[in-house]
């Protein structure tokens, strides 16, 4: 037992994950432990302690956005630099996720996962929220109340009251050296409590793997094999070769070390489904693994787990061509172009938790014609899909953020070379 302690954490969860599998067929209904134990009872149980896990981590999430965010702003130092470090961000997030949403739609047109499938009959979708409006939109940017939003984990509100509270503190200069020094203790207290924390993570994922598979077993994961293998062929080609392409000819960076360093954030996307609850072992793997100086690790990657969903925008384009096809719906080039504007745009409002997509699908649905009861055939498969889009959308956050560090001079590409980087340096912090 104590070798496995000491064995990366990636393995450890990685591990976890595949003996989750197999306790999760085995407490089914028609599962081998059946007549041994209570499937029922053991699912329920399972479920609670990969909630507990999971709750353990978005805890953090909001206090250590909030003051990694306001942290990160004032160790800028300068608010010209800060509008600069914005547009770069601007200019990365906003092609990558149309990018992402067009390589969703080519990869539905070519393979057709929805072709040949009998849509059920008496399809009854479950009831979802409507679209945001532009009142809605407005509040999410800028909230009337703050600490309502940091409450009610309103995660574009509290980023954007995080980066105006360090403008201020900037503003006031010497006057409010206390509250920088309060934010920049803060968020180390917080980034060092998360790595207490991730010794849980094996424990979460085995539970949440043998969750979902007790839940779905393999009968539904058959019949929309097709729309899965599109969705992680899709997911493969924009979290490796997209990202792996412009890490190595764009930054000139090594390939390796990106996803070696990201090794353990992709493990608790994967297991976890939630950008969000994955963000604070994003940000400690970016600083301890890439190099990356805590500022801009932080800055970055809290904007990105917000507005910058790459997996989750491809997914929406997919399904809604998987759900015209289903329902033999013929679609132009003008519904296309606007599948792929309303995916792009309804990924940047999407939850970064499980499942958080599901609102903003009968949007882009109703672009396309399609029945909103299409919800109802992929959501038993949707989690299996969630995992894999939210590795896409933090290495997305986790690329962006090696390029802005490389361009601002706060990446240290020795220690992003070797990944033997256990603390962020003093430097940088």
């Amino acid at each position: 037992m104590t070798a496995f302690f000491q064995k990366p954490l990636w393995l450890r969860i990685l591990v976890a994950m595949v003996l989750g599998v197999f306790l999760g067929f085995g407490i089914r209904p028609e599962g081998y432990l059946n007549g041994l134990i209570d499937g029922e009872a053991w699912s329920a149980a399972l479920k609670l302690i990969g909630d507990a896990f999971i709750r353990l981590i978005r805890m953090l999430s909001v206090p250590l956005i909030f003051v990694s965010v306001a942290a990160a702003v004032v160790s800028i130092g300068d608010l010209s630099r800060l509008g600069k470090s914005g547009a770069r961000i601007a200019a990365l997030y906003i092609p990558s996720g149309l990018l992402a949403a067009c390589l969703g739609v080519g990869l539905a047109m070519l393979l057709q996962p929805g072709a040949g499938i009998e849509a059920p009959v008496g399809l009854s979708a479950p009831p979802v929220k409507p679209p945001p409006t532009g009142a809605d939109i407005l509040a999410m940017f800028i909230p009337a109340n703050p600490v309502k939003a940091l409450a009610e984990g309103d995660m574009l509100s509290v980023i954007v009251f995080a980066i105006l509270l360090g403008i201020g503190v900037l503003g006031a200069r010497e006057a409010a050296k206390p509250v920088a020094d309060v934010l920049d203790g803060a968020a180390h207290a917080l980034t060092k409590l998360v790595t207490y924390i991730m010794e849980l993570a094996p424990i979460g994922a085995f539970a949440l793997m043998a969750w979902a598979v007790a839940l779905m077993g393999a009968d539904a994961l058959v019949k929309l094999a097709a729309l899965i293998g599109t969705v992680y062929l899709g997911c493969f080609i924009y979290g490796f070769v997209v990202y792996g392409g412009f890490i190595k000819f764009v930054l000139g960076l090594p390939i390796l070390p990106f996803f070696k360093g990201m090794s353990e954030a992709m493990a608790v996307a994967y297991s976890t489904s939630s950008s969000n609850a994955t963000l604070p072992v994003t940000m400690r793997c970016m600083i301890e693994k890439l190099g990356i100086s805590r500022r801009m690790s932080a800055f970055v990657s809290s904007m990105g787990a917000t507005v910058n969903m790459d997996g989750t925008a491809m997914y929406i384009c997919i399904v809604t061509i998987f759900g015209a096809q289903l329902f033999g719906i013929p679609l132009d080039s003008g519904q296309l172009v606007g599948i792929v504007i309303a995916a792009s745009l309804g990924a940047i409002g999407a939850a970064g938790i499980p499942g958080g997509s599901i609102v903003f699908i009968p949007l882009v649905l109703g672009i396309a014609g399609v029945p909103v009861e299409v919800i109802a055939i992929i959501l038993g498969a949707d989690r299996i899909m969630d995992m894999m889009r939210t590795v896409v959308n933090v290495l997305g956050d986790s690329a962006a953020a090696v390029a802005v560090a490389k361009w601002e001079g706060e990446l240290d590409v020795e220690a992003y070379k070797d990944n033997q980087l256990r603390e962020a340096p003093a430097a940088q912090s």
